[in-house]
């Protein structure tokens, strides 16, 4: 055997490196084998650290869309007594007196004697009319009262000496009446010539001018001569529905409106009601007074009657929480669990952003603003903020 058998201890070349390969390739699957494990033990620790983030996160969301489902809500506690609004209603001014003037017998106008916008007292003369026809009668009927005068003296001193009968006598006196009677009537219609003021006051309308033909009365073809108008104080009805008329009372004071001056409003008060609601409108009228000494107010204007109108004394809410439906007006109470509670309520007057509640509600309510129309019984809901309802109407 030789030396390098020797050191090989006998072993042939082959035998050696095949020694070799198989402890190099145990290192190398050792290796592998650690490196596999390391990169598992990441994997998982990736896997684990994954996976708690999820959890975390799913319960942050569960939490988060726990606390959505939850309707945050600003509720307004109902005011109770007595609430005051405007009630503005349309009307024309009219002087305190005011009269269209007619003849009294046909005629022509001789002269008038007063235009638009003079003043005239009460007797004062407005026009005359020539009335021929009546005139002619005047002095027939004057002839025949001196005839019958004549023969009554006569008769009554024959009566007296018992020459003529009582009868005789009797009809002798009553043509005499008769006469004297239609003479009366007949120059009481000869002064109904001169067109007098029935009180003082301004002339507001002249219809007609000398020489023009009127007649009588003021039906069928009869003509207005003149208007008169009283206008130291003027007056406006106006028509107050049904659902207010309780509330307003004479003695009320009111504000007239005018567009002309609608930073200035004048100043009336009601003076009388008609009592009694009108059942072809439905409506209460009411009379009101306005001072005019100043003439500043023009009867025949258009104004706007502001009345102060108060409520009977109800709980007063917001429309916004109005909800409407087939089933009627309701509104949405916050319960004392948190809960929703639909409640079915009877609206009263409407003030414009408040409405009067008649019945279904409760002084202490919370009531929902704005409520949306998903809104349902018994759903969960959060306080975000309490205000109080308004109890003084503009």
């Amino acid at each position: 055997m030789t030396d390098q058998r020797h050191a090989h201890q006998g072993l042939p070349p082959f035998h050696l490196h095949q020694a070799f390969e198989s402890n190099g390739r145990s290192k190398v699957v050792r290796t592998m084998r650690i490196v596999t494990v390391v990169v598992i033990a990441l994997l998982l620790l990736g896997l684990g650290r994954t996976l708690f983030a999820r959890r975390a996160n799913a319960e942050v969301l569960a939490a988060r869309a726990a606390e959505s489902t939850v309707l945050q809500v600003s509720v307004v506690v109902p005011k109770s007594g007595a609430y005051e609004s405007k009630l503005t209603l349309p009307g024309s001014l009219q002087g305190i007196y005011q009269a269209q003037i007619y003849a009294r017998t046909n005629g022509y106008v001789r002269q008038w004697y007063k235009d638009i916008g003079q003043s005239v007292k009460k007797g004062e003369t407005l026009a005359t009319l020539d009335i021929p026809e009546v005139n002619r009668q005047v002095e027939e009927a004057s002839a025949n009262f001196e005839l019958a005068k004549v023969a009554f003296d006569r008769w009554s001193k024959l009566r007296a000496q018992d020459a003529v009968s009582q009868q005789e006598y009797d009809e002798k006196a009553a043509a005499y009446r008769q006469t004297e009677a239609v003479l009366k009537r007949l120059r009481e219609q000869q002064g109904f010539g001169k067109i007098v003021a029935p009180f003082d006051g301004i002339v507001t309308q002249r219809n007609v001018d000398n020489g023009d033909l009127v007649n009588a009365g003021n039906g069928g073809a009869g003509q207005g001569m003149f208007a008169l108008a009283q206008i130291d104080r003027l007056r406006v009805y106006v028509y107050v529905p049904q659902d207010r008329a309780t509330r307003v009372h004479v003695g009320d004071s009111v504000d007239i409106l005018r567009a002309e001056a609608a930073d200035k409003p004048a100043q009336g008060r009601i003076v009388r009601s008609a009592g009694a609601i009108d059942p072809r409108t439905r409506t209460l009228q009411i009379e009101i007074q306005i001072p005019n000494a100043s003439h500043g107010l023009l009867p025949g204007a258009y104004v706007d009657v502001a009345l102060t109108v108060k409520s009977a004394g109800g709980l007063i809410l917001p429309t916004n929480t109005l909800l409407f439906g087939a089933a009627g007006s309701k509104v949405a109470i916050v319960a004392a669990d948190g809960k929703i509670r639909l409640q079915t309520v009877t609206i009263g007057t409407d003030y414009g952003h408040d409405v009067e509640i008649k019945a279904g509600l409760k002084p202490g309510d919370k009531v929902i603003i704005n409520p949306p129309d998903s809104i349902r019984d018994g759903q969960t809901v959060a306080i975000a903020k309490v205000a109080a309802a308004a109890g003084k109407g503009g």
